[in-house]
């Protein structure tokens, strides 16, 4: 069974926690401080391979969670940093987040999204030594880790799709040029799912074949199984739209035919009607008037199509067909590769580093840095309580704040940490953690 969407979770570690520590020894009454830092939490890697070749594996385990830094010590003993964890994904897969935003096409074997960046360790007091203050009681807390909700969808990598009505002889054709044993018979939507094959031609020339689901007029609008399965042409450079002649009694049947296939595949959104194509008329070996056929051909010749008439049963046709649809492929301009890491094409825009709004009388300070600061800091020592209000106000939040008119005694709410203002405003631990 091709299972081609899943969602999965990623977690990455969070950083070790800082270690604040003073040297105490025998004879050394003035030892200093000695707190090492903590270590940095793991990533969660997607990595594209070919060994992969559905997502059915994510329906089993949709959560990856890397491991947390190691804790500082005393000594200035470091924590050690949590190894990444790679999940590999089939050659092929876009990486969605929750809102519908592509973060990843991983479309070559080896390419690497970083889906959750790991937090870095907090720092020990030896790290706040400064010549003013040289026995800081400071320490941080670990950055947390990333944490996503991830839509992964797989599109098959093939340089020739297959189109056409249910029966067309698809899975037949796909049968007799490759190595792929699709199941064949004589009734609608025999093929369920994508299959995939490769054609060998002679000089050591190949290329992949792609087939779907048949369509049906109103595929478009949700009926039959093919619209699903369209996303994996999307990649193929040529279709092969495949139209039986057995039963089609006049010539304005067939295009009436031809027209419906073109006509969903022009409503559907990434463009397939763009794509070169080839016509081919089929089940030849059951059409007893070949003059017939002939004069067809013809005729949608000079109407602009490339056309060809195969027997896939017979035979008959199918070394031509492939020759033509290899003419095709080389024809056309080579796509350039995708770069192997996509962070290093990201666009970065300034954005608000934090926001202010009032509720019930409550001043709520919210943004991801105000998260990250209030996470890392240890409220449980007067140094952390006074870095993290030199944090904020630097960052603006203190100034703002006046700014929307907050007085004595009101409340302001960081996350989960509470600031009852004052002159001199006294911090009081809220909620968990």
């Amino acid at each position: 069974m091709l299972v081609d969407q899943a969602k999965i979770e990623v977690e990455a570690g969070s950083g070790g926690k800082g270690c604040l520590s003073f040297r105490r020894e025998k004879f050394i009454p003035f030892g200093g401080p000695d707190g090492g830092d903590g270590g940095r939490g793991g990533d969660v890697i997607l990595v594209a391979t070919s060994d992969a070749r559905t997502l059915v594996d994510f329906s089993y385990q949709p959560l990856y969670r890397a491991h947390h830094g190691e804790h500082g010590r005393g000594k200035n003993q470091h924590g050690r940093d949590s190894a990444n964890i790679t999940v590999k994904v089939p050659v092929g897969t876009v990486v969605w987040d929750q809102n519908g935003v592509i973060l990843a096409d991983l479309s070559q074997e080896g390419q690497q999204f970083l889906a959750a960046r790991g937090g870095r360790g907090g720092r020990g007091n030896s790290s706040f030594t400064t010549a003013t203050r040289q026995a800081p009681r400071l320490a941080e807390k670990g950055e947390p880790g990333e944490k996503k909700e991830l839509r992964l969808e797989l599109k098959l990598l093939a340089d020739v799709g297959l189109v056409g009505f249910p029966n067309a002889g698809k899975s037949t054709l796909l049968s007799r040029v490759t190595a792929a044993r699709p199941k064949i018979a004589d009734y609608p939507f025999t093929t369920l799912e994508p299959q995939l094959g490769v054609v060998k031609l002679s000089g050591e020339r190949s290329f992949v074949i792609a087939d779907v689901p048949g369509l049906i007029e109103g595929a478009s609008e949700g009926k039959g199984l093919g619209l699903q399965f369209l996303r994996h042409l999307e990649r193929t450079r040529v279709l092969l739209h495949l139209v039986e002649v057995a039963e089609t009694g006049t010539l304005g049947e067939l295009e009436k035919g031809i027209k419906v296939i073109e006509r969903e595949l022009s409503r559907y959104p990434e463009h397939l009607e763009q794509l070169p194509r080839i016509l081919v008329l089929t089940k030849l070996d059951a059409c007893p008037d070949r003059a017939k056929i002939e004069r067809w051909v013809e005729s949608l010749r000079k109407k602009g199509w490339l056309v060809a008439a195969i027997s896939a049963v017979a035979g008959e046709g199918l070394n031509e067909l492939m020759e033509m649809a290899w003419t095709k492929i080389i024809e056309l301009p080579v796509a350039p590769k995708a770069p192997v890491v996509q962070e290093e094409h990201k666009v970065y825009r300034p954005e608000a580093r934090f926001s202010i709004r009032i509720e019930d009388g409550v001043y709520l300070v919210e943004g991801p840095e105000i998260h990250k600061w209030t996470s890392m800091t240890d409220f449980g020592t007067r140094g952390g309580i006074e870095r993290y209000h030199n944090i904020l106000r630097r960052m603006g939040v203190l100034s703002e704040l006046k700014k929307r008119g907050v007085q004595d005694g009101d409340k302001v709410l960081c996350d989960d940490h509470e600031l009852i203002w004052e002159d001199q405003p006294t911090w009081e631990r809220k909620g968990p953690g």
